[in-house]
């Protein structure tokens, strides 16, 4: 099994109240667990870019 860590951020009342909302309206669990899958999302986005990028500049040079 792989071992967990735990993570804090801070945010203003009215980014929380945004969060809570946005992961109710996503029938999320909680609004830690929409918190985390959105930036799992974002973090793959981003890493997927680069290799792009990455590929996009070899192919040229």
């Amino acid at each position: 099994m792989n071992k967990t860590y735990s993570m804090s951020i801070r945010v203003s009342e009215e980014e929380l109240n945004r969060l809570k909302q946005a992961a109710k309206l996503e029938s999320y669990s909680s609004y830690s667990e929409f918190v985390r899958r959105i930036a799992l999302k974002e973090a793959d986005k981003v890493i997927r870019k680069d290799r792009k990028d990455k590929t996009n500049t070899c192919s040229i040079a």
